[in-house]
């Protein structure tokens, strides 16, 4: 996997062998950050199950100010720090919390953190969408402005609210969905604006 763009392009990050993580396709990802690019400047972005970092680390790379990268699993997470400590050695734009995602999200939100983007990526199991519907947590950490990513199978149905958010919008590639969400009280915001530092 490389980076696609930015500071970092052609930056080779580390994957496990075998199935351990299931990392972003490509086109997947370009599709995303064409949707994002043009916000992304001094943004603060949220990785939720990180795998080896695909996603959170292209941000940092287009010019995120500062990314959190959460993931579970342990071996996964050592190629995680790897790949990070190779971008952003002194850790001065980048946080690694190996542990579960839903308690960091719960963690973060009594620590007042609060990001422009949240990527959320969990395995492809209805339960593991299913655990995060009927809480708040992520909106609570969504600024005004901010939006929610949930990659997800196609197959697999996603409420219109979902972790406290409203879905506004959906893409799928194959087999596979975006699904964008925001804060309930985000009102008739245009997302395609720059969002405020």
């Amino acid at each position: 996997m490389r980076i696609i763009a930015g500071e970092h392009r052609g930056r080779i990050l580390k994957s496990p062998q075998g199935g351990r993580a299931r990392p972003t396709l490509g086109r997947v990802r370009e599709a995303l950050f064409n949707i994002l690019s043009p916000q992304l400047s001094r943004c603060d972005f949220l990785d939720l199950y990180a795998g080896v970092g695909g996603i959170g680390l292209e941000a940092l790379s287009r010019g995120g100010r500062r990314v959190v990268l959460v993931e579970g699993d342990h071996q996964t997470g050592k190629i995680l720090t790897g790949n990070v400590q190779r971008l952003d050695p002194p850790g001065r734009r980048t946080e690694i919390i190996l542990a579960d995602a839903l308690a960091t999200a719960r963690r973060l939100a009594r620590r007042g953190d609060v990001f422009h983007f949240i990527f959320v990526d969990p395995p492809y199991l209805e339960n593991e969408i299913a655990k995060w519907t009927q809480g708040g947590e992520l909106a609570a950490l969504l600024r005004p402005q901010g939006m929610l990513i949930l990659q997800h199978a196609k197959r697999m149905a996603v409420p219109d609210t979902w972790a406290g958010c409203q879905k506004y919008r959906a893409r799928t590639y194959g087999i596979t969905a975006l699904s964008f969400f925001r804060a309930p009280d985000a009102g008739n915001i245009d997302q395609t604006e720059r969002l405020a530092p």
